[in-house]
């Protein structure tokens, strides 16, 4: 921590690092996995036709721990050690996935193990005002439980998205950019420069995976897992700061604006869960359900789909803090009900073109 500069300046160097490290180092984990023949082979499954690298993860992992390590602060010193504790097994379960490939239920016991640590021994959870854990009632168990069950929501809901150029980074971008500045507005600075080394980062990612031809990259489970990772941590500290009365700027339908800003992949992975089993299939079955490769085939093209579903993410947002005054429990409902109609409409429209397409054919 250079403790001369103001905490302003350090969020912007931390950010501008992680930027430098993640835009000038990919390029060379490019190469590596040329020579090493380390690439995202194209299957039934994909929306893209070239051999791909798939291990642009590593390179955000690294802009976002060193910006970390150089410039978060001594406040809440413990939750920063837990976080990048979380953050090292993560990166590493996702590194020999994308190598070698792991079986699901061994990637799911590094999320496990990860998110066990962050609750419990970090203290990163969603109370629900139980108090300390020193004497737990039936109330703080659950409060563990669901703060487990939202990071390991997070962290494969962001690798479900994960299937179209630039989406999940996009995501992390809008998500990471909004808590970062409601943490700065109320002077919680230490995780507000994790989430600017974070938009630093998957902002250089960005142009490489959305529009670079000859340095294309994708996230693979390093970068998704680590992300998702993250936004679970921003996602239960906004949440919970609103509740505390340190809050200089509380936000009263908190849980409502968090659900909004990760929507995307909250209920994609829901959705396609729901979906599987209705159909008999494991939730790991992978196929091309996903509401990103529904829009991709309507839209055309991996920019414009991309686009239009931050869009709607951003106008999710939007409605929650126009309608503030309806409550958490009314809003939650309302962006559950819009996110099926929404989901249903594009999936009527796609079935509708697949049907003409077939009709023109005959």
């Amino acid at each position: 921590m250079i403790f001369f500069l103001p905490s302003y300046v350090l969020i912007i160097i931390a950010f501008s690092i992680s930027f430098i490290i993640t835009f000038y180092g990919i390029p060379s984990v490019i190469k590596i996995a040329r020579i090493k023949n380390l690439y995202d082979v194209p299957g039934y499954r994909a929306s893209h036709h070239e051999l791909t690298p798939r291990l642009g993860g590593t390179m955000i992992f690294a802009g976002v721990i060193l910006a970390s390590v150089l410039f978060t602060g001594t406040e809440n010193p413990f939750e920063i050690k837990y976080i990048i504790s979380g953050l090292l097994i993560l990166f590493f379960i996702g590194l020999k996935d994308d190598i070698v490939s792991l079986q699901p239920y061994k990637k799911a016991i590094g999320q496990l193990t990860a998110s066990v640590i962050i609750v419990v021994l970090g203290g990163i959870r969603i109370t629900l005002n139980c108090g300390e854990l020193a004497a737990p009632d039936s109330g703080c168990f659950f409060s563990l439980f669901l703060s487990i069950a939202v990071f390991m929501t997070l962290i494969n809901s962001m690798n479900f998205i994960d299937g179209i150029d630039g989406l999940a980074a996009g995501v992390g971008i809008i998500a990471s950019v909004f808590f970062g500045i409601y943490f700065i507005l109320n002077e919680q600075l230490s995780i507000a420069t994790i989430c600017f080394a974070l938009t630093g980062s998957l902002m250089a990612f960005f142009w490489y995976n959305a529009f670079s031809k000859n340095y294309k990259i994708f996230l693979g489970d390093t970068g998704s897992m680590v992300i998702g990772f993250l936004l679970a941590v921003f996602m239960i500290q906004f949440i919970e700061f609103n509740g505390s009365a340190n809050a200089r700027y509380p936000v009263v339908v908190a849980p409502s604006l968090a659900l909004a800003i990760l929507i995307v992949p909250v209920f994609d992975l829901f959705r396609i869960v729901l979906v599987r089993i209705f159909h008999g299939k494991s939730p790991f079955y992978g196929d091309r359900n996903h509401i990103h490769h529904v829009v991709l085939k309507l839209a055309g093209s991996h920019l414009k789909a991309t686009s239009a579903i931050l869009a709607m993410n951003l106008l999710f947002v939007l409605l929650v803090l126009l309608f503030d005054f309806l409550g958490n429990g009314i809003l939650i409902s309302f962006l559950l009900l819009i996110s099926i109609v929404l989901s249903g409409l594009i999936t009527f429209l796609h079935g509708r073109d697949k049907e003409n397409l077939q009709q023109d054919r005959k």
